[in-house]
């Protein structure tokens, strides 16, 4: 490669990527971001940080031990500790952070373009528009979306230092193109479905051709399966399951008849991407009608018989084949995705790039570098206009949930995350609505508590009551373990609203039963009610047994339990012992954010100033 040639094409491209996502930098911390950043001491406490590294990514909602998901992505985790020890709970840092993850995908999917067999000119067309392309905005805009960008950065770093091995290069190419494909599988676990590109690659011919069958190609590719096995056995350790089922999945036999239909989506989103949201109004297909089925069948065969055509006569094609279906694989199995949830723009991210590349491997010799420049221009500017508006999407929950219930109406977890979004933003009326909708298409535990809070909001107790009765009575095995501790506590402020405090303490003392991985974030609640009820010493024993629970439960509420125990023990003229508690809050919620919490610091510190 040289410099001297390429740096005004790089220098087009990093300036194209960074002036369509500028304003995703004014944007706060959306959907998941909430909790992942801002509420996981897992993240945010350096101590903890082996824990992290070991536990699934939403490990925080519990001990630290509780498997709450599916995902096992240390590289992922390791970056949001990185962001967090330099940003804190800035997002304009992280979301720098997220374009210039973005910018070096496109970068090193343009000098990697080269270097499979592209010229100049379309290497360049294609990274421009991947660059600007609008489905890239989930990945990019969202904080959390830099799982897509690791992982493609990742893997392409991968791809350069194998190509590097393949060209000759000694074992430190093989070595690095090994380390950097086990920080994609880190990353993201369709990593694993990405196996085979690493065989196409070390069985291209001097010639641009590519040996259907070719044991030197099996032995270099060998290395790269162990690196998948040691992962995937680790990742079992760590999850203790190879998968873990979601609420309300697509059914087996429906996934399967909608594999064509969710193909023909996300090939109509990569060439119109002009309706973009956070989840769609596509639904598993149940039966053979035309348009669901038979059509949908019709055109993934079409394109099916075109790729294997053209992939046999062109490496570049087949590179671009591999790149765009092999991390769309795991998108395709749909019993992993709750049913109004079955597709996201983000699973297309590297996606994208490949199907440029066999756009360009097949149309692109044929035409010349001034008419693929102008093509690039006329499409750039849509796609870039779609791609700003996007991110303004992205800017807020709100924001992202008003357009989401406004493309999705019909899903029962989108009207139930814009009735969150309302509530979050000050409007409880209109939260009730949206809850009200998502319970009519589903009554799902989520939307039963989202709902009760926004009730008890409004001062709706009795009606509250029910809703979170009605998830008390559902059996363990049906509920998200953080959804059920949610909806004890709900029960609890309510009843407490009726001044029905004995009935309030009943209902925390049996989720406590139910909930050990919340002992100490319940106990600071039962406290509160036998202090309220006029049971100091019951108060005291209750907050002095669950100490050692409260250091090391995650939730920040546990940690209350010493702010508690500082305003009791003041309160009994006991001050060393004040002050070692309220200090020990103090040390122990350094990092929160919950207005709450940040509350009780507040008074935990004017506290300490006088003892």
């Amino acid at each position: 490669m040289k410099f001297d040639r390429d740096w005004k094409w790089i220098l087009a491209i990093v300036l194209a990527g960074f002036l369509v996502y500028a304003n995703s930098l004014g944007g706060s911390f959306v959907y998941d971001d909430n909790r992942q950043i801002g509420r996981n001491p897992l993240i945010q406490n350096l101590s903890l940080a082996g824990a992290a590294l070991t536990s699934d990514v939403w490990a925080f909602k519990g001990d630290g031990k509780y498997t709450a998901s599916n995902y096992w992505r240390p590289t992922f985790v390791s970056w949001m500790i990185l962001n967090y020890r330099v940003f804190g709970l800035n997002p304009f840092g992280w979301h720098v952070t997220n374009i210039l993850l973005h910018l070096g995908v496109c970068v090193l999917g343009f000098l990697l373009l080269r270097r499979f067999g592209f010229s100049d000119t379309p290497s360049f067309v294609a990274a421009l528009l991947f660059a600007v392309h609008p489905v890239h905005a989930e990945s990019v805009a969202w904080i959390s979306g830099s799982t897509d960008l690791l992982f493609a950065l990742c893997l392409l770093a991968s791809l350069w230092f194998a190509e590097n091995r393949r060209r000759g290069g000694n074992f430190a190419d093989l070595a690095l193109s090994m380390i950097l494909y086990a920080l994609a599988l880190g990353s993201k676990e369709v990593a694993i479905a990405c196996l085979p590109v690493y065989y196409i690659l070390f069985s291209r011919t001097e010639d641009d051709g590519f040996r259907l069958w070719s044991p030197a190609a099996l032995r270099a590719t060998a290395g790269f399966v162990l690196v998948a096995g040691v992962y995937f056995a680790a990742r079992w350790a760590v999850l203790g399951a190879i998968t873990r089922p979601v609420e309300n999945p697509v059914p087996l036999a429906d996934a399967f008849f909608s594999i064509p239909t969710v193909f023909v989506f996300y090939l109509k989103q990569l060439v119109f991407p002009y309706t973009l949201s956070i989840n769609y109004p596509l639904r598993a297909t149940t039966g053979f009608g035309f348009f669901e089925f038979i059509l949908p069948l019709l055109v993934t065969l079409a394109v099916a018989g075109v790729v294997i055509l053209l992939a046999r006569r062109d490496f570049r094609f087949l590179i671009g084949t591999t790149l765009f279906f092999l991390p769309l694989v795991a998108a395709f199995n749909l019993t992993a995705f709750p049913a109004d949830q079955i597709v996201h723009d983000r699973y297309l991210y590297l996606s994208v790039l490949g199907f440029l590349m066999m756009i360009l491997a097949a149309a692109g010799d044929r035409l010349s570098a001034r008419s693929l420049l102008i093509a690039a221009a006329v499409l750039a500017v849509p796609l870039s206009i779609a791609t700003f508006a996007m991110n303004r999407v992205w800017s807020s929950d709100l924001t992202l949930w008003t357009n989401a219930a406004a493309v999705d109406p019909q899903s029962a977890s989108t009207m139930s995350q814009y009735g969150s979004a309302l509530a979050a933003a000050g409007k409880p009326k209109e939260a009730v609505d949206a809850f009200n909708a998502a319970l009519e298409i589903s009554p799902n535990p989520g939307a039963f508590v989202g709902r009760a809070q926004a009730l008890i909001a409004t001062e709706r107790f009795e009606e509250a009551v029910w809703d979170l009765q009605t998830v008390t009575e559902m059996k363990n095995d049906n509920l998200n373990a953080y959804t059920l501790y949610q909806a004890y506590e709900g029960l609890a402020v309510a009843l407490q609203q009726k001044n029905d405090l004995v009935r309030a303490a009943r209902y925390l003392r049996e989720a406590r039963k139910r909930l050990p991985i919340y002992y100490a974030a319940l106990t600071e609640k039962i406290a509160v009610i036998e202090y309220s009820r006029g049971n100091k010493d019951e108060a005291l024993k209750e907050l002095e047994e669950a100490k050692d629970r409260a250091r090391k439960e995650l939730l920040m509420s546990s940690k209350a339990v010493f702010f508690r125990l500082g305003l009791l023990y003041v309160e009994k003229g006991n001050q060393q012992a004040a002050k070692e508690a309220f200090q020990e809050f103090m040390k122990l919620t350094a990092t929160a954010s919950d207005a709450e919490i940040l509350a009780e610091r507040k008074m935990a510190a004017d506290a300490l100033k006088t003892l």
